[in-house]
């Protein structure tokens, strides 16, 4: 008896300890300040260098204009530090803070390790973007069960292993990307009726592709060997492997009920203090001070952050023809000439290649060097806000180019410039120009694209009175306009990485072929010029998030994207382009405005404002409002806006028909 109730005392101080403790605990959280758990944060980062030198004890200014950080009314919604060249760990007590926390974006950094067990506790995120670091390990079951308003969740690029975890409580994920890691066993069947992005490519998985995800494409399952059925080109599949071990048959374990009604009274209490004390020290595990208990992770290479490219100087042509023009000459008397075979590898990327040789990143219209655009006749276009363009055109060989004289871009190493110019030219899209070359030396680069005679749509739509600008009818301005939201899907697929795919979207960058089927130039530039060149000369710095922040996302070139419809469908300059409030029309604000008072087919350009196409422009006008929505969250994702538009031009069709 006397033994029962020193474990009862015992037990008591034990209780006691626990309840101080979650107190205590309770009370630092409600003291915590944003900036205070941002600064926590940060101390839990290595290699931010300059980045983050905002972040600071000894700042007077609000936490939302700190770099990376989304406010919405005043409350913390979102960090964008996307390559950054981050390491070290990440502080999830700091951000577990932020209670309106929904956007976490730390793409393209180096952080390795597992990832910390409680992620989970972020339950209000929708959003969480991991992708292209050296995350590890397996991902248990349950980490993301909490987390059930998460929308997006990307993962792919790193180097996980094991089977892919049971994500089924996520019911309103509509993004879901896996690829690029070493996931094996089979796909798990996800009952999620909201998912409409899903990829897996370029893992270890086997067996066949569940029904469910029957409606996604090739591409989502690629580079997997052992998969099979539909929507795969493969033979009948046999007995898959097992998606999760037969014990938990893909199910998460449920908690196991212990009874002690039969363990005499002494015993019970004591194994209830054991469990009491096992709580109490996973209770300390899981809310760390400040400097401990934080996801364990460490990098090196630094990488690129992603910001902002070069207006496209084709729009307006000025025939002035220079002979030996400046590009010609200082290059000619840099660079001299090279044999043949000497160029032909240096073009190509292939053995020794001289700082001030030309690289060859796309051959599909041939292959030069500087010595036959030395030798070609030179037009002056104009100039842009980094450089100047020339117009080249190098009879030799049947081809016209334009090069870019690029200048600020010295924001990268030259071999990390090399590997973003590289990965621009794998881009195939025809709605996309790739880039044919680039030159680089530190003052200055060269980037050199194809010629495109028309012009851009900037140039038609309010610089041309001719047979151009009469031809954008109703259904050539509907062509456009699904030409560039296709080209900018593909674009946002494929720089995923890059916080902002384009960054300076806009109708000067917008060409068009003869067919006047769009091509989207200076594209993905955006990881080589300065953060300070950023707000002077990117489209994407004048969202309103840019303008408020200094911060963009993809949701910004969406914004971009709307305002380009409605100068499609309205013929006006916006005023968005301008650098101050003078000159154009607010498109934006006026598309709201009708569309409020329901007179939007008194904004349709009188051009086309004829019977059978003004319901489809009024159409097209709605969906650009939509996409310039002024809370990011809001506006459409660039494959939505593309469907949008062919259901537009499917009706317009339609009415044709009958008419």
């Amino acid at each position: 008896m006397e033994r029962a109730g020193l474990a009862f005392i015992f037990f008591l101080l034990i209780y006691t300890a626990f309840f101080a403790e979650s107190s205590a605990a309770q009370e630092t959280e409600e003291l915590m300040t944003d900036a205070t758990a941002l600064l926590f944060l940060k101390d839990s980062f290595t290699g931010a260098g300059d980045a983050l030198n905002s972040w600071s004890p000894s700042s007077t200014a609000s936490p939302c204009s700190w770099f990376g950080v989304i406010c919405e009314s005043g409350i913390v919604t979102g960090l964008r530090l996307a390559g950054l060249g981050l390491s070290g760990t990440v502080n999830v007590t700091a951000l577990a803070h932020f209670k309106g926390l929904r956007s976490i974006s730390l793409n393209n950094n180096n952080f390795f390790g597992q990832l910390p067990p409680d992620l989970g506790s972020l339950g209000s995120l929708k959003s969480l973007f991991l992708s292209h670091n050296a995350f590890s390990g397996e991902i248990p079951d349950g980490l993301f069960a909490s987390m059930r308003s998460l929308k997006k969740l990307w993962l792919n690029d790193n180097k996980f292993t094991g089977r892919i975890p049971y994500i089924s409580d996520a019911s309103k994920l509509i993004e879901l990307r896996l690829e690029g890691n070493a996931f094996e066993g089979a796909i798990p069947s996800f009952e999620i009726s909201s998912l409409k992005s899903f990829n897996v490519s370029n893992n270890r998985l086997a067996g066949s592709i569940p029904a469910s995800l029957t409606r996604f494409s090739v591409t989502s399952f690629a580079g997997n060997p052992d998969l099979c059925g539909p929507p795969l080109n493969s033979t009948a599949c046999g007995t898959p492997p097992s998606a999760t071990p037969p014990a938990a048959d893909n199910k998460r374990p449920e908690k196991q009920n212990s009874s002690s009604s039969n363990i005499a009274a002494l015993v019970g209490t004591v194994v209830a203090v054991l469990i009491l004390i096992a709580i109490i020290a996973m209770f300390c595990r899981r809310r760390p001070g400040p400097g401990e208990g934080k996801l364990d992770t460490a990098g090196g290479a630094e990488s690129a952050e992603a910001m902002e490219s070069a207006e496209a100087t084709t729009a307006i042509p000025i025939t002035t023809t220079t002979a030996g023009s400046a590009v010609q000459k200082k290059d000619q008397k840099e660079s001299g000439s090279t044999s043949s075979r000497n160029k032909r590898a240096a073009v190509s990327g292939r053995g020794p290649v001289a700082a001030t040789e030309l690289i060859m990143i796309n051959e599909d219209r041939g292959v030069f060097g500087l010595t036959d655009m030395m030798k070609a006749t030179a037009e002056v276009l104009g100039n842009g806000s980094l450089g100047s363009a020339y117009k080249a055109t190098m009879s030799a060989i049947g081809l016209t180019v334009v090069v870019k004289r690029m200048r600020d871009m010295n924001r990268l190493s030259k071999e990390a410039f090399d590997g973003e110019m590289h990965r621009l030219g794998t881009l195939r899209h025809p709605n996309v120009l790739t880039p044919l070359a680039y030159h680089y030396r530190k003052e200055e680069k060269l980037i050199v694209c194809e010629y495109v005679p028309k012009g851009s749509l900037r140039y038609i739509l309010h610089g041309d009175t001719g047979a151009g600008h009469r031809a954008l009818d109703c259904p050539t301005r509907l062509k456009i306009a699904l030409g560039i939201a296709r080209g900018m899907a593909y674009l946002h697929a494929e720089l995923a990485a890059l916080d902002v795919p384009h960054g300076n979207l806009k109708s000067a960058n917008v060409l068009l072929g003869d067919d006047f089927e769009p091509l989207i130039a200076d594209h993905g530039l955006a990881s080589l010029v300065g953060a300070a060149q950023a707000s002077q000369i990117m489209f994407a710095y004048r969202t309103p998030e840019g303008t408020q922040h200094r911060l963009v996302s993809p949701k910004s070139d969406v914004f971009c994207l709307g305002v380009v419809i409605l100068e499609l469908v309205t013929g006006k300059f916006p005023s968005q382009y301008m650098n101050n409030t003078k000159g154009g029309t607010d498109v934006v604000q006026w598309a709201a405005s009708a569309i409020a008072e329901k007179r939007e087919a008194e904004l349709v350009d009188p051009n086309v404002a004829v019977p059978g196409a003004v319901e489809g422009m009024v159409r097209l006008l709605r969906v650009g409002a939509a996409c310039a929505n002024a809370n990011p969250e809001e506006r459409p994702e660039m494959l939505e806006v593309a469907e949008l538009i062919e259901e537009i031009i499917s009706a317009f069709v339609a009415g044709e028909k009958q008419s």
